[in-house]
């Protein structure tokens, strides 16, 4: 209901600039438009400086928590360091070599046994001190690099949020300079209220459902390569194959995954990808592409986003980076059919896949 009031307004706005005698409202309606995507924009940077202070404090808790766990790993280390060193003492002096001369010592089968028994556990107690300090050690320079990651990635927290701060206080100083010259300024300013509502209430859920269901859908897409005998296949001799998947067939494969992306449709262009859906009032549209991601193990085929548009609003770049992060959008080929990917292309209607076996 609120976002059709803000609807109407602009349908007002363009109905007015259809008239010669209102041709200057057509600047009117441009400006209304361009305050309600800057009031959303500002909206949408808050809520990243938001989860940039809860990533602050949740890095700053693992510093604390890691600094607290070396600590006492490192007592572990002093301490089983000492042992190790006492055992490797022992065979460098020698005194190891004549326990063994014990053997020769025994009158009876069975002392010989005992002793052996007696040597054997002197070995495998030697044995674990070494392990305990070796593997103390291990984990303390784990802690260590842990650490310094850690810190690493706090400080790039904190970079971007005074980066984001800074965008924030500039957006907002704008907006709000513009609203008091404006004629609409007090209309607007309640205009962008219900349209940062409307986002958060239905818009950002719906897109958090659909980058989810996509997600989950996306881990079987290489299923696709061996369905119908392997009829999107294009073998190349007995080293690889192309693999063709139509727009339409990719949108039949997540119609069967999930019943949301009956509201929704890919289209592959040269080089581009547009995804469009709506459920009740809302619309929502996503330019992307699909990348190969070169990784050590095996590649990634991912739908890496470009742009994010809710009910005619462009949303900025912090929510494309806030989305992509929580939900991972791509396949791994290697993982599940057994085959590497080399090249993807995006073409009109179409997306073109490289095999490797």
């Amino acid at each position: 209901m609120k976002m059709k009031t803000v609807r109407v307004l602009l349908a007002f706005l363009l109905l007015l600039s259809a008239s010669p005698a209102h041709a200057e409202n057509s600047n009117d309606t441009k400006e209304a438009q361009d305050l309600l995507q800057k009031g959303l924009t500002i909206y949408e940077i808050d809520r990243e400086i938001e989860r940039l202070n809860e990533q602050d404090k949740k890095i700053s808790d693992q510093i604390q928590t890691t600094g607290i766990d070396m600590v006492k790993q490192d007592k572990n280390v002093q301490a089983s360091r000492k042992h190790a060193g006492r055992v490797l003492r022992a065979y460098y002096s020698g005194d190891r070599d004549n326990i063994w001369l014990l053997l020769f010592t025994v009158r009876s089968f069975t002392d010989a046994l005992h002793t052996f028994e007696y040597l054997n556990m002197i070995v495998q107690n030697d044995n674990r001190a070494l392990k305990t300090f070796t593997a103390s050690y291990t984990q303390l320079q784990k802690l260590k690099t842990q650490l310094e990651a850690s810190r690493i990635e706090l400080q790039k927290t904190k970079d971007n949020y005074l980066k984001q701060r800074v965008r924030l206080v500039d957006l907002q100083a704008e907006l709000d300079k513009q609203l008091a010259v404006s004629v609409q300024g007090k209309v607007v300013e309640a205009q962008i209220k219900i349209l940062n509502d409307e986002w958060k209430q239905k818009g950002l859920p719906l897109f958090r459902q659909f980058f989810e269901k996509l997600s989950i859908a996306f881990v079987d897409l290489p299923e696709l390569f061996t369905k119908d005998a392997g009829k999107n296949l294009v073998f190349e001799g007995t080293k690889g194959a192309v693999f063709t998947l139509t727009d339409q067939n990719l949108n039949s494969f997540l119609q069967s995954k999930n019943e949301l992306f009956n509201q929704l449709a890919f289209r592959f262009t040269e080089g581009k990808v547009l995804v469009s859906g709506k459920k009740d009032d809302a619309d929502i549209q996503i330019k992307g592409n699909f990348l190969l991601i070169p990784g050590q193990d095996m590649n990634e085929v991912r739908f890496t986003v470009d742009q994010l548009v809710f009910n005619g609003f462009q949303l900025p770049d912090t929510t494309i980076a806030s989305l992509q992060a929580e939900f991972g959008l791509g396949f791994f080929p290697k993982k599940s059919a057994k085959v590497e990917v080399t090249e993807v292309v995006n073409q009109e209607g179409k997306l073109v896949i490289r095999l490797k076996f």
